[in-house]
Order: C-alpha cells, then sequence, then structure tokens
C-alpha cells in the first residue's frame, strides 16, 4: 500500500514544569490551565485544526496523566508522548519526530502560548524559500532574542543575538514555527537537547537554512500572550475581557470586563474593578474586592479580602508580582 502524506502535522510542547507559575502549576499541568473556562491547550489544538493539521502530536512530563485523561475526553487526532524525564524543546521535538515524519510540514506550537497569528503566510515564506525551520517573529511583546539578515536569514538566537548590539535587525520569538521533515534529524531521540542549539546547528551546516517571518510585515493586526508567568496570564485575559482580543475566532465575544463561569457564585456586595475571571463553582463572599484577579474553579474568595493583580486558586494565590501565598 502506497504511504500517504499527510498535509501538516501539529506538534505541541507541553512537558514542562511551568516553573514560574508555581505553587499553582504543582496541582495542574500549564497547558490545562484556563483560559475563561477554556484549557489553553484545547484553544492550541483547534487552532492548529483550523490551520490544516490533520494530526497533532504533544508531549508531556510533569502531571502526564492529568493531561492523558483530558485528551481522552475530546475526538481529537491528538496523540500523546509522554516523557519520564523532562528532554527539554529539541529533545522534546526528537522524541516525537517519529510521529510527523510523514508530513510535508509541522507546525510547531509552545504549550503556554496563545495568539491568532495566522500560520498560513509562514508555511507560504516556508515552502518559497526552501527553509529547513521557519520562526513566526513579531517586533515587541517577547523579549527581542533573534536577530535576522536583510533576507530574513536568522542570523544569530538568544544571548548570541542580544550580544550583536544597536544596527541589528532583532525581533522576538513567539513560540511558533514551521519545521521540513529534513529538519527532522537534527532532533535526537530520547536525549535531552536544547532548541537554540539545534537551531545553531542547522544554521551552521545549512547557512539560510532557518528564517523569520515578521507577523507584522502585513500590517495586520494581531493578538499573542504568553501564558507562561503570572503577569502573562492575567495579561491575556485583560485582553479579552477589556480590549476585546479574540485567540479564538470560535470563541464567543467577552460579556464585559467580568466573566463568570457556570455555577459561580458571587455575592452581590462583592465589588470588581478592572477586569476578573470567576471560574466555575467559585465563590466569591460578601464585601470582597478584586481587582485584575482571576479566581480559577472552585476556590472561595473570603469575606471583605481584597486582591489585586492575582490568581486565586483552592490552595492559594499567585501574585502577579512574583512570590505566592499558601
Amino acid at each position: 500500500m502506497k504511504n500517504v502524506r499527510i498535509a501538516f502535522s501539529g506538534m505541541i510542547l507541553a512537558a514542562g514544569f511551568g516553573e514560574r507559575m508555581l505553587p499553582l502549576t504543582g496541582r495542574i499541568p500549564k497547558p490545562l490551565l484556563p483560559i475563561l473556562d477554556t484549557p489553553i491547550l484545547e484553544l492550541i489544538v483547534r487552532k492548529l485544526m483550523r490551520h490544516g493539521a490533520a494530526e497533532v502530536h504533544c508531549n508531556t512530563c510533569h502531571l502526564s496523566a492529568m493531561i492523558e485523561a483530558f485528551a481522552s475526553r475530546h475526538a481529537w487526532p491528538l496523540r500523546l508522548h509522554r516523557e519520564e524525564e523532562l528532554l527539554g524543546t529539541g529533545g522534546g521535538i526528537g522524541n516525537m519526530r517519529d510521529g510527523v515524519s510523514g508530513a510535508d510540514c509541522i507546525l510547531l506550537h509552545n504549550g503556554d502560548i496563545l495568539s491568532d497569528i495566522p500560520y498560513g503566510p509562514a508555511i507560504e515564506r516556508h515552502r518559497e524559500r526552501g527553509a529547513l525551520v521557519t520562526l513566526v517573529l513579531v517586533p515587541a511583546g517577547p523579549r527581542a532574542n533573534v536577530a535576522v539578515g536583510a533576507a530574513d536569514e536568522v542570523i544569530a538566537i538568544g544571548e548570541s543575538a542580544e550580544r550583536l548590539g544597536p544596527g541589528k535587525r532583532l525581533l522576538g520569538y513567539t513560540g511558533l514555527a514551521v519545521l521540513s521533515p529534513d529538519a527532522l534529524p537534527f532532533f535526537p531521540r530520547g536525549k535531552k537537547a536544547h532548541l537554540v542549539a539545534i537551531l545553531a546547528e542547522m544554521m551552521r551546516k545549512n547557512p539560510g537554512s532557518v528564517i523569520g517571518w515578521n507577523a507584522a510585515e502585513g500590517e495586520i493586526p494581531y493578538v499573542w500572550g504568553d501564558a507562561g508567568s503570572p503577569a502573562g496570564y492575567l495579561g491575556i485575559h485583560r485582553a479579552i475581557l477589556v480590549d476585546g482580543a479574540r485567540f479564538d475566532p470560535g470563541a464567543e465575544a467577552a460579556p464585559g470586563p467580568v466573566y463568570k463561569g457556570e455555577g459561580a457564585n458571587v455575592d452581590p456586595e462583592a465589588r470588581f474593578a478592572g477586569f476578573c475571571a470567576i471560574g466555575r463553582r467559585a465563590v466569591v463572599e460578601p464585601r470582597a474586592r478584586l481587582e485584575n484577579c482571576v479566581v480559577l474553579d472552585d476556590t472561595i474568595v473570603a469575606r471583605d479580602t481584597i486582591h489585586s493583580n492575582e490568581i486565586l486558586f483552592p490552595e492559594g494565590i499567585l501574585k502577579a508580582g512574583g512570590g505566592s501565598n499558601g
């Protein structure tokens, strides 16, 4: 029987420990943190499938069983790859590479990133240039850590890019990329490896094979958010509830700056400022005051307490400015 090549395969990197979100991520893996009532992982899978991914592969390590249980409740073409020990970004891709080797290209997506940036133009540029890897970049938002040349070839990444200094075209990596199957042999199986080191090796052996596509070059507005830190997680909710951002085009527009999930019980004497997302079955008691907060499912916000720029969960509070109360 002749092998049938799959047009696109999606690949989600979701194995990390979520250290910037501890202690919250000690109880729930970062890809399952909800944006309003929808887990991040679900939003990413939907996006990849909208852009033509016939199948999606996802690595897991930290709290793998929770991600596996969640995925089993959905009829998605999603295959999970459990790592017994964390292999890093490069090693995680290598651990999944056999599953995507038959694809024409691979749509890579970090498991803590949300955006409405389209993959189509990046795929088109990737194919035109015959690149091994095309990084989706933006001029602002993430740290400017990728240096690109006049022909959009990547010159340096990470600290080596930052050391180039003024006069270089520096952009930020969004956590999205397009990979060719020919790039997969650079990613080792069963070994720890870092993406930056692998890309540097590609650039050394095949100059011009790693390129960047600037999502802002078409002057089409986009939204991008990193849910991997408390400030970033709150920022995504601000963008949705205050600015009307639509990270998922299929989702209904937010009704206003305060969102209440199913079964939430909010006392009439509770007070809100800025934006707030109240999770399912959460309770906000009388005279509690919340400003720019996310209250996760089943959390009780005690009466007469004041909260600002915090993520509240049943076991504690995570402050956007760093630090936590357990």
